[in-house]
């Protein structure tokens, strides 16, 4: 993979056969009424977060109005055919293609991360130091595969959500963490992008629908579950020194934005 990401012919055919279809079928709805709160957090790690809660991985606001999965599957909603060259989607990736970190958090220039490329996958409060490893991120360039096969897999959760609802299981649920500032809160997502890209487009379209939204904590990756801004000083990156406090809650902020 590279920054391009390129889609191969495979990968493309296998989204666009809308295999989740054969599972929606046999799912049961998971039942909770457990909805996030910072004075009594859920001791579930199944629960439900308000809409408004939920940060991409980069620290996108998926309310901000410029968000390209959300504006992308707006202009699905409206119209199924849209062509590629078209979509908002295509059109951020040409305009957006940050360098570093600074571009992609608009992080101050006096701020150590402002230089780290914005291909290395770093979070303060997860790694003591840069990993190194590459990820591609919702920003450009890119291929223009990568386009259709986004654009394929928001058009599968619209006809499918248009068919069956909602209907998450254990195993394919919205996973992340949530972020802790004061009182308020994010849920950041680390699976399950393209799902609260469309579930907030269709709740922009009626707000009756979709206000809370079924989510877990992530078992995968990082395996952390809250992640409080007045531990700071307790995060790997501040711990070993890579980072000073100031710049690692700068990044955090972010994602309250």
């Amino acid at each position: 993979m590279n920054i391009l990401d390129i889609k191969s012919k495979e990968e493309l055919l296998k989204h666009k056969s809308n295999f989740y279809l054969k599972t929606l079928k046999k799912r049961n709805l998971i039942n909770t009424n457990v909805i996030f709160n910072i004075k009594n957090l859920p001791k579930s790690d199944i629960f439900l977060v308000d809409i408004h809660r939920f940060s991409g991985f980069e620290g996108s606001y998926y309310f901000n109005g410029n968000d390209p999965l959300v504006n992308t599957s707006l202009e699905l909603l409206k119209n199924s055919n849209l062509k590629l060259k078209d979509s908002f989607l295509f059109k951020y990736y040409q305009i957006f293609q940050p360098k570093t970190y600074g571009d992609v958090y608009h992080l101050n220039k006096t701020n150590k991360l402002h230089h780290l490329e914005a291909t290395n996958y770093f979070h303060p409060w997860i790694h003591k130091k840069p990993t190194n490893q590459f990820r591609c991120g919702l920003f450009g360039p890119k291929d223009i595969s990568n386009v259709e096969h986004r654009i394929i897999r928001l058009k599968n959760i619209i006809n499918n959500i248009n068919k069956f609802g909602y209907i998450p299981s254990t195993d394919d649920i919205i996973e992340g963490y949530i972020l802790l500032k004061k009182d308020d809160y994010r849920y950041l997502i680390t699976g399950g992008h393209h799902r609260v890209a469309v579930l907030t487009a269709m709740y922009m379209n009626d707000n009756t629908k979709f206000n809370d939204i079924l989510v877990k904590y992530e078992q995968k990756r990082s395996k952390i579950k809250i992640v409080k801004d007045d531990n700071v000083s307790n995060w790997p990156g501040v711990k070993s020194g890579y980072l000073n406090r100031e710049d690692a809650l700068e990044m955090f902020n972010k994602y309250f934005i």
